[in-house]
């Protein structure tokens, strides 16, 4: 494993509260970017960045250097004999008595603030659901040791820097440089290419792209695909990263109707089905369903390119929807938080500043949106876009719905559902409806992870569509099809 025992370098804030809050003592309602209490209150938020806590030793020392430098002005000024070359002379040895960083991380400052964005903050929202073995903050051990990932974290935790605060982005692209850089070179090397170190940082370079809302991660992730057939073993990854390429091939596949690679059904047999109750923490659904997600993709470009006849179509459809049926995991379910690509879980924890038995709630909650939309995308993969429902069909989406209001922000596991709100949104005809899935939207782009804005972009083109087919001025559409239509192939998770 990646992860080894840090001493905590921030100021203690357990709950997760704004500083200003915090400092008055109030209740903060942790709303993104600002806190609501504050604005009630007419006072400026400020804000839930990490605050480093500067050890004893190391203020004692400032204080003492501070006192050395004040002594010396004086000396100085008072020296009126003293030449120019033995004022600089001083005046150089005093800069050099300061220290360039004072970091837990051991990193210049601003790396460490972004470096610590990333494990605070990012790590927190880009997982369905935090744990303390979350795999993004695993990878900072390699980071600390591998220019390639290093850099690649930097610059995905600059770039949404610069969203979550609304200011300008003039950093992120220099540690992209950085990243690209290190990676031309460890693929250079023959003994580098082939470490999961590469891996890591490739997938960092997709998550830069995704979390900005842009197409080009397209291209890292076909050089994540040719790695990985390049490879004869996967036995020497970590089952994080393996479930992050599964994450990404699935959602490539059932949003673009790309091929899966076959390579991947392997990996993610590994969570035996007498798991229990388990949620992946990545995907935000049972740890058995990225699997039948990814048939279900397969099964949708079979029928797209007619691979296949509409009978066998809607035969393996119906084999399909068993099988995510017996996903289910009931109501207050002792579930565990595991990974698709491995067979250990872990009991549950709570690293957000919620509830644990509240977390507990939305993280079965949101497991179960998941299975509903899987059964919606299945049936429409044997359907028309625009034919009614069956009733099984009709039920998981009025139960999804229900279900949403369970999870009712973007805190914890609301974070992931964007996929889940394209498939559930393109059946829905009312404006009321319609409503209330753009609210969440807008929760979620509160998070400044931006492919949000590409599932609602998509997804309000799609009303559009079903709007303008109800009128008779166009013909039905699957809601693929349209985001293929309108330039759109992001990733919705």
């Amino acid at each position: 494993m990646m992860e080894r025992p840090l001493r905590v370098p921030e100021q203690e804030n357990d709950g997760g509260a704004c500083w200003a809050c915090l400092q008055h003592k109030r209740a903060c309602d942790r709303a993104l970017p600002w806190c609501n209490v504050c604005s009630e209150q007419g006072i400026k938020c400020t804000g839930y960045e990490v605050r480093l806590s500067w050890p004893d030793d190391i203020i004692a020392k400032k204080r003492q250097r501070s006192d050395q430098i004040h002594h010396r002005r004086q000396s100085t000024s008072k020296s009126t004999h003293q030449s120019p070359s033995s004022t600089t002379s001083s005046t150089h040895s005093t800069k050099r008595a300061m220290p360039s960083v004072i970091s837990a991380l051991n990193l210049p400052a601003e790396q460490s603030f972004y470096m610590q964005h990333f494990l605070q903050n990012i790590a927190r929202i880009a997982l369905a659901i935090d744990h303390q073995g979350n795999g993004y903050r695993s990878l900072l051990p390699m980071a600390l040791a591998e220019p390639a990932v290093l850099n690649a974290a930097l610059a995905v935790a600059a770039s949404h820097h610069s969203r979550w605060q609304h200011t300008g982005d003039d950093v992120s692209r220099k540690y992209l440089g950085l990243a690209c850089k290190a990676l031309r070179n460890r693929f250079i090397d023959p003994k580098l290419r082939n470490s999961p170190v590469t891996l890591a940082s490739m997938l960092l370079l997709v998550s830069y792209e995704v979390f900005s809302g842009s197409s080009r991660w397209k291209g890292h992730y076909d050089a994540i695909r040719g790695w990985i057939r390049g490879r004869q073993s996967s036995k020497d990854l970590d089952s994080f990263l393996m479930n992050w390429v599964c994450l990404i091939d699935t959602q490539s596949a059932l949003n673009l109707g790309t091929s899966t690679m076959p390579e991947l059904d392997e990996w993610m047999s590994a969570a035996p089905n007498n798991q229990g109750y388990t949620v992946d923490s990545l995907f935000g659904c049972s740890s058995q369903l990225p699997k039948l997600m990814s048939a279900a993709s397969r099964l949708y470009v079979a029928s797209k390119q007619d691979l296949v006849d509409e009978d066998d179509i809607r035969y393996q459809a119906d084999d399909l929807q068993k099988r995510i049926r017996s996903t289910q995991l009931p109501e207050d379910s002792p579930i565990k938080v595991g990974l698709a690509c491995t067979n250990a879980s872990h009991e549950f924890s709570t690293t957000v500043g919620m509830e644990r038995d509240e977390l507990r709630r939305r993280a079965t909650a949101t497991a179960e949106i998941f299975r509903h939309a899987s059964h919606i995308y299945v049936y429409r993969i044997s359907h028309g876009p625009m034919e009614p429902l069956s009733p099984e069909a009709q039920e998981s989406l009025e139960t999804a719905l229900t279900l949403l209001t369970r999870v009712p922000d973007a805190l914890g596991p609301g974070a992931n559902l964007g996929w889940c709100l394209v498939v559930l949104g393109a059946e829905l005809d009312l404006e009321e409806q319609r409503e209330y899935i753009n609210s969440r939207w807008a929760g979620m782009h509160l998070l400044g992870i931006y492919n949000t804005k590409n599932g609602q972009s998509i997804l309000n083109e799609v009303w559009n569509r079903r709007d303008l087919v109800s009128s008779g001025f166009a013909d039905p559409e699957r809601w693929q099809d349209t985001m293929q239509r309108i330039g759109q192939s992001q990733i919705l998770v």
